[in-house]
């Protein structure tokens, strides 16, 4: 091959990941995807990694390349799609760290962005996350552990010192009563019975309660 061709080859791709890996990565992040709609839908204890095969329409040695185990499967999930998130809610109590009502408004915001997002998100964290039986809970706990609640608990307790923060609240309830008065309505929308509530109304149904029960 002459310098011209190679040159000519080497300026038509593009820069990034080559075709072949790209092509591998995104037929990983789809197969992700499956799999937490799936887990969201059914549980994770009820969801063998054949079913999730299924689900995609690939042969079980087809997910096997990508995730050896369910475990493997659960150790990406968590790290890939759940701690950003955690990471990012946890995040106001920083950048809000002297301003309870800002931080409690962008809590709020922030919860509700995530369940719009991702459609798996408010079933599959009421089911996993909440319920200390969970196993998406253990596997999240055991793996990362739980500073990022503790320093959220913390900032909570400090505002009560600082009179900032009405003195009667329970700290460790707080993050049970956003998630309730959020994820629960958005998670029961795939019934039928349910009226159509966007998370827009949610959220600001929210807001608006929250404003009576914030002050010092």
């Amino acid at each position: 091959m002459t310098a011209l061709k190679v040159n000519a080859t080497a300026a038509g791709r593009r820069p990034g990941r080559p075709r072949g890996q790209t092509k591998s990565h995104d037929r990983r992040e789809h197969l992700l995807d499956i799999a937490l709609n799936l887990f969201a839908r059914r549980g994770i204890a009820e969801t063998s990694l054949n079913a999730i095969a299924k689900e995609a329409s690939v042969t079980p040695a087809v997910l096997h390349y990508y995730f050896n185990t369910r475990e493997q499967l659960l150790d990406v999930m968590i790290e890939e799609r759940f701690l950003p998130l955690r990471s990012d809610i946890a995040a106001v109590f920083t950048a809000h760290a002297n301003a309870p009502r800002e931080a409690i408004r962008a809590l709020v915001h922030k919860i509700a962005d995530a369940a719009r997002r991702h459609p798996w998100f408010a079933p599959l964290w009421l089911q996993e996350v909440t319920s200390d039986a969970g196993v998406l809970r253990q596997q999240m706990y055991a793996r990362h552990g739980s500073a990022e609640r503790q320093m959220a608990l913390d900032t909570l307790r400090r505002w009560q010192d600082e009179g900032k923060l009405h003195r009667d609240l329970e700290p460790a309830l707080v993050f049970t009563s956003l998630l309730s008065l959020i994820l629960v309505p958005l998670a029961a929308q795939s019934r039928p019975a349910q009226p159509a509530l966007s998370a827009e109304v949610i959220e600001r149904h929210a807001l608006i309660l929250l404003e009576y029960g914030l002050n010092a």
